[in-house]
């Protein structure tokens, strides 16, 4: 009909879609990111009337399909109604000519949308229980069948088993219930059929008494609709199983064509007449009904008029028909009149007489009809036969043999964590460890490589690779079909998993209840099946993200092992598709890793397509199943794949631009949309790796967004708390990285229209425990100057940002539509987030790219602070730590202090009194150490007693604890066993000695005759000497072992107080240790500068300088300190080593400039560790020098000397007791040189300590600042100036010398005092 074409034409002009008709609107275009909101008063312009339908469809608004312009107008008019104008307008007819029925424009739209943009309607209009479009007119008289746009439909239910199902519905053949009307019934054939599918009263199916049914229809003539009737458990009135109703629009007498193609696929028909307006041409279609295969339910508006009557008595009488008259009666009973018929059908012998059919199957009726498909078009046919062909290999095959390289991306992505966290090292040193790493790393890459070279010949790369050089729309298809398909093999392949999985999940449940005498063996057996479970149907799912993640990884690893592949195009269609509205992973579901280099290559792309344009990025993070996923589809009218249980895995982010107006307003050009997993997955529920897997998701997520919504299931926001303060911990740890986040927190499923008033005084206590959480992390990080709450870390406005929403369904689903407030309180936050992006910072493409990668590497690197479920766990751990350090390290003083005593006095005793009292000696010792190991214990026990969140951490500290104590025992078991073997070494020396020493008087006597005679020099004597010498102490054993000065470094770093940072210990462990000076990184300039004051300093330099100076003055003093060990004889041991590490990390943290700038933590680890590592030259001094002294061999050579002079008196003629005298006088100067000098060293230390200059650091420093002012000397300013550390170190030592050399009350000085207080103990001793 030409008229047909005619009234789309019309309609489509009136409502000022011209420009798009036919098939011009893309998704594109209609998911563009705008303020505007049009709202029903705004409809008299009809051009507005399609875009209120859409925005409200999108927003899954059930209300905007519908609209009434009378009403509007009406309402705008109340004021001058009055009775005279009254009975005017009522008795003249309304001309509506002008007004387009709501149905009418809802065809127009779908006339003028893509195929791309019908299916994302259809996909609304399914969730918003109305009525979807099955059959639609086209030009030149034709129809067409929408199957591709209905593809994407998924529906869940409950089947009379109690399992639920879930189908894609266009391919789950259902029985299939038609209603049409045959003239026009005094009855609304809709609303009847709303009545029998829906109990809620919701209108699926458009009719007269809804909003705008006033409107004549015209392009909606002939329309088929479709919708399904789906069970749940609550359901008793209607019916057992799932139905297809099909609803044709207009008088089917005037459309035989739809009215064949319903009798052909329907198992029942209802059929509305119209008793007073039935025609003659309307029985030729009554006996088409009846000759149907299926069944035939006749609703009468009234009794039969005689053409009606006689047209049935004509009709053979052989097959039941079934009547319903619906005169004098209201819709609910006669749609329950109709229900008994349909359960009676449904039930009875007549159930198979049309088999069920699926939307699929019916399109092949159509197209015997001659209906157009829209599945028929070359581009999405030949896409359709691609993926059917390449998915056929992967149903034979298996995902783990066709997509291989993401299995192996899942070890990568360990890999690369376990490089930047090194928690499996063991005993390896770090360099080594990384290089094994990195080696493991390569392997896996040529492992893909090789696996990619066999890929190359499969048909299922191929035509996946060969989909990229496809048009844009072929490839919209491609990628469309596998979605499409790989979720429907999902959905068939889990079913039964999910069945089996629920199965023994009772049983175990049960077993638990009823068989507590079952064993932990047999319960443990059940639990391992239901997780093997688990990990099947993760290794089942079949998505197109994962051809996805293997185009990345194709990518990467062609990246990492350099090879000369022309991959470009990979980064290039994704980015393209990014733009086209098709979502990128941005971190990996399985491996749980961010590819950093596909990534940053997908966004190069992007940019150069689009030029380096503005991002705003709003992401979103909740626990699992909180309608995260619904909201955000809801918000902006997208279709990330919602589903209770894990849908989402991974982080998933999808690009939308900008209108021009908003574009103006806040600067940005596109907002990166980022959808996540849910938290708290039940696959990580029994392990602490929960904790970690879900901190680290949460502080990319939050860190990556501009605003992040935090989607919170109920009033209370517990869930999120402990997830949330750890985010805040890693962003104050995470100071290189520039982030900028701010949050809202909408509370989901909220009930009570005044509960955002009702909850003043919670939203007040989650506001102060967010502060209180904010303190604890900074005073744990150094930094509670710059971060004193929440809102320092993460932007967040209490009245503003905290958003209460009603729940999403209105009813009981599967069959509830949304609920019109949830839609209006996401209109309300989507309103929020444009008004953040006004007063936001947007990114570029590049910017963002570049702070993706910083957000990641400092994730990776911050392990410490994700393994634990809160700041308060954070705090508790710490302090454990603190308390365990202190105590041990009172143990460890201790037992060096035994270990010394026992040495000394082993040392004073014979051989033969340590063969029969050693035992006792070190029993005596032991004990002690034994009282203290009870003493440590107990002090441990109670601590954990007091503290009960540390609880959890203590088994793994008694372990320490254990390590600790046997370590020590060793030690002085070790110390007794080595000072024996030295005695008892010592005296055989001894003994040898004496021998010698004989022998030498004997030879001495012989050669002093020969030398007299021949007057030998001293030099000839020697050389005698020298020759005998070297044969006495060739038999002499060396010393014991000791330990590796550098080996013990790395040792003593890991195992330091700096347990909670090991990641950051690991990066400086692997940098360049010989930078010892400060960098500008190392400091936190923590200062609000003030040009106002002259000194302020605007170059950093100098403050660099000062830092210098400081970090000079420390190494200088604790050289001078492992100076005074190596004068006191003093071994190199571990504990020497790491008690100088703590004190050397003390020291540097406490310095400060200008009591505003000092360390940052991570400089205050970097400094600390490469100046130890420069003190390794000195401390291995204080080895060998110890070694010379108490090794057996080497103090024997060491004695030679004095050997030598006893040797050279023998020979000549001297006295006995000038000779004696020669020996006790050089025997007591030897020993009051070695013993003398330290003594009165610690004295005068201790006595210097006592004085208030030498409290700590500062009150040294400012001692000398007065004392150069009083001095009113300048140039000891500027000696300072240019070199502080020598000023400091001279000022010490004027201290030094006035302190020793300043006479005292008996006229004395300090170092006379000590000096003769030392040498009288000397002579008291050998008395």
């Amino acid at each position: 009909m030409a008229t047909e074409i005619d009234i789309q034409q019309q309609v489509v002009e009136h409502l000022q879609l011209h420009d798009y008709y036919p098939k011009k609107l893309t998704r594109e275009e209609v998911l563009v990111v705008s303020k505007s909101v049009i709202t029903p008063d705004e409809l008299s312009d009809p051009g507005k009337i399609p875009w209120y339908i859409l925005q409200n469809l999108l927003m899954c608004k059930y209300e905007g399909r519908c609209y009434d312009l009378d009403q509007n107008q009406s309402l705008s008019s109340a004021a001058a109604f009055s009775m005279s104008s009254f009975l005017q307008d009522y008795s003249e007819d309304v001309d509506h000519c002008n007004e387009v029925s709501p149905l009418d424009a809802l065809v127009a739209i779908f006339l003028c949308c893509d195929n791309f943009l019908r299916q994302t309607l259809i996909e609304k209009l399914s969730i918003c229980q109305l009525a979807i479009p099955l059959l639609i007119p086209v030009k030149d008289e034709q129809w067409e069948m929408l199957v591709w746009g209905t593809a994407t439909i998924r529906k869940k239910w409950k089947i009379s088993s109690g399992f639920s199902c879930e189908k894609f519905m266009t391919a789950h053949e259902l029985p299939i219930v038609s209603a049409l009307r045959i003239g026009r019934p005094r009855m609304s054939k809709s609303k009847i059929v709303n009545c029998i599918i829906n109990e809620q009263r919701h209108d699926i199916f458009f009719h007269s008494e809804c909003k705008g049914g006033h409107l004549q229809r015209n392009l909606s003539e002939g329309l088929l609709e479709m919708t399904w009737y789906l069970p749940n458990e609550t359901n008793k009135n209607t019916f057992s199983d799932a139905l297809t109703f099909i609803n044709l629009r207009g008088n089917s007498s005037d459309f035989r064509s739809q009215t064949q193609f319903l009798s052909e696929i329907s198992l029942v028909t209802i059929a509305f007449v119209s008793s007073d307006d039935f025609k003659e041409h309307d029985a030729v279609l009554l006996k088409t009904l009846y000759e149907q295969n299926g069944l035939v339910i006749f609703v009468l508006d009234g009794n039969p008029g005689q053409t009606f009557t006689e047209s049935i008595l004509k009709i053979e009488k052989s097959k039941q028909i079934a009547r319903v008259n619906a005169s004098n009666k209201n819709q609910f009973k006669v749609s329950r009149e109709i229900w008994k018929f349909l359960n009676l059908y449904f039930e009875g012998v007549h159930r198979n007489v049309v088999p069920n059919r699926s939307i699929e199957l019916c399109s092949e009726v159509a197209r015997k009809m001659n209906f157009h498909v829209d599945e028929d078009l070359p581009d999405c046919v030949e896409a359709k036969q691609s993926v059917n062909m390449l998915l056929k290999h992967v149903y034979l095959n298996g995902k783990e043999h066709e997509l291989p390289l993401q299995l192996i991306a899942v070890s990568v992505g360990e890999n690369i964590k376990e490089q930047h966290r090194l928690l499996r090292k063991g005993n390896m040193e770090i360099e080594d460890y990384v290089d094994k790493i990195k080696s493991e790393m390569i392997e896996l890459r040529q492992k893909q490589f090789e696996i990619n070279q066999h890929q190359l010949k499969k048909c299922t790369y191929k035509l996946f690779r060969a989909s990229f050089k496809n048009s844009l729309v072929k490839r919209k298809y491609f990628f469309g079909f596998i979605k499409l398909m790989s979720d429907r093999y999902s959905i068939d392949k889990l079913h039964p998993i999910r069945i089996e999985y629920i199965e023994k999940w009772n049983r175990l449940c049960n077993a638990t209840k009823c068989k507590p005498e079952m064993t932990k063996a047999s319960l443990q057996s059940m639990k391992d099946k239901l997780n093997d479970l688990e990990q099947k149907l993760s290794r089942e799912s079949l998505g197109l993200e994962h051809f996805n993640r293997e185009i990345g990884q194709n990518y990467e690893m062609s990246s990492d092992l350099k090879l000369q592949t022309d991959n470009s195009d990979l980064a290039v269609v994704t980015a393209e598709m990014l733009l086209h509205g098709y979502p990128i992973e941005l971190m990996n579901g399985d491996a749980s890793h961010v590819p950093l280099t596909w990534i940053k290559a997908v966004f190069r792309s992007l940019k150069y397509q689009v030029g380096n344009k503005k991002l705003f990025v709003l992401s979103v993070l909740g626990i699992q199943s909180s309608g995260k996923s619904t909201m955000l589809n809801t918000m902006f009218g997208l279709h990330f794949a919602v589903s209770a249980g894990r849908c989402t895995k991974g982080v998933f982010a999808q690009m939308m631009p900008l209108d021009s107006g908003l574009n103006e307003e806040t600067k940005c050009d596109y907002l990166l949309v980022v959808d996540t997993e849910g938290l708290r997955s039940p696959e990580f529920a029994s392990s602490r790796h929960s904790y970690s897997h879900d901190n680290e998701l949460a502080t990319f997520v939050v860190g990556l967004g501009n605003l992040t919504i935090l989607n919170i299931m109920g009033e209370n926001p517990t869930d999120m708390q402990d997830t949330l303060q750890i985010a805040v911990h890693a962003f104050i740890k995470m100071e290189n990285v520039n982030v900028n986040p701010s949050c809202i927190f909408l509370h989901q499923n909220v009930t009570d229209v005044a509960a955002s008033d009702l909850n003043t005084t919670q939203k007040r206590s989650m506001l102060e425990m967010l502060d209180k959480i904010t303190k604890i992390a900074a005073a744990e990080e150094n930094c509670s100057e710059k971060y004193q709450s929440f809102s320092d870390v993460i932007h967040f406005e209490e009245n503003k940002d905290i958003v209460y929403v009603p729940s999403l369904w209105q009813g009981d689903p599967p069959m509830a539509p949304p609920n019109p407030g949830y839609s209006n309180s996401i209109l309300q936050v989507k309103q929020r987030v444009v008004e953040c992006m006004r007063n936001s910072k947007p990114r570029s493409i590049d910017g963002f790219a570049i702070m993706l990668t910083d957000l990641w590497n400092a994730i990776l690197c911050q392990h410490f602070v994700f393994s634990f479920k809160n700041s308060f766990e954070i705090q508790a751990f710490n302090a454990l730590n603190t308390e365990y350090l202190r105590q041990s390290r009172v143990f460890r003083r201790n037992a060096m202090i035994y270990n010394h005593q026992l040495r000394n006095e082993c040392r004073q005793i014979t051989v033969e009194e340590m063969e029969h009292n050693g035992k006792d000696i070190f029993d005596r010792y032991w004990k002690k150490l034994e009282q203290d190991i009870v003493t440590f214990k107990s002090s441990m026990n109670g601590y954990f007693d007091e503290e009960t969140i540390a609880c959890q951490w203590k088994a793994k500290m008694e372990l320490q604890l254990d390590d600790l104590c046997k370590e020590t025992t060793k030690e002085l078991n070790d110390g007794i066993t080595s000072v024996k073997n030295k005695i008892i070494g010592r005296a055989e020396i001894d003994a040898r000695f004496n021998m010698y020493e004989k022998e030498i008087f004997q030879k001495s006597k012989q050669l002093a005759e020969d030398h007299r005679i021949k007057n030998l020099s001293d030099a000839n004597l020697k050389c005698e000497f020298t020759k005998n010498w070297n044969k006495w102490i060739s038999d002499i054993p060396g010393g014991e072992d000791n330990i590796d000065v550098v080996e013990s470094f790395e040792r003593i770093v890991v195992e330091s107080n700096l347990k909670r940072d090991r990641d950051e210990v690991s990066r400086v462990l692997l940098s360049d240790l010989s930078q010892i000076e400060v960098q500008e990184k190392d400091l936190h300039f923590n200062v609000l500068f003030d040009q106002r004051f002259l000194t302020f300093r605007l170059d950093k330099r100098s403050y660099l300088a000062e830092a210098n100076s400081s970090l000079h003055k420390i190494r200088d003093k604790f050289s001078k300190t492992i100076r005074g060990h190596i004068s006191e004889g003093s071994n190199y041991t571990k504990q020497l080593g790491m008690d100088l590490f703590s004190s050397l990390l003390s020291e540097i943290g406490a310095v400060k400039i200008d009591d505003k700038i000092h360390f940052t933590l991570k400089g205050r680890i970097r400094l600390a560790i490469c100046n130890f590592k420069w003190f390794l030259a000195i401390l291995q001094e204080m080895q060998d020098k110890y070694r010379g002294e108490h090794d057996l061999k080497i103090y024997i050579t060491l004695q030679r000397d004095r050997l030598w002079h006893m040797f050279r008196d023998e020979c000549r003629e001297l006295q006995i007791s000038v000779k004696m005298a020669s020996v006790i006088s050089r025997e007591i100067k030897s020993a009051v040189e070695v013993s003398l000098p330290n003594k009165c060293a610690i004295e005068v230390i201790d006595y210097l300590r006592k004085s208030k200059l030498f409290t700590n650091k500062m009150s040294l420093h400012a001692s000398l600042l007065i004392v150069m002012a009083e001095k009113h000397n300048f140039k000891s300013f500027v000696q300072y100036l240019s070199d502080p550390i020598h000023s400091i170190e001279h000022f010490i030592r004027e201290l030094i010398k006035k302190a020793c050399f300043q006479t005292n009350n008996t006229g004395n000085t300090l170092l006379q005092a000590v000096y003769n207080h030392n040498v009288r103990e000397i002579f008291a001793e050998q008395n």
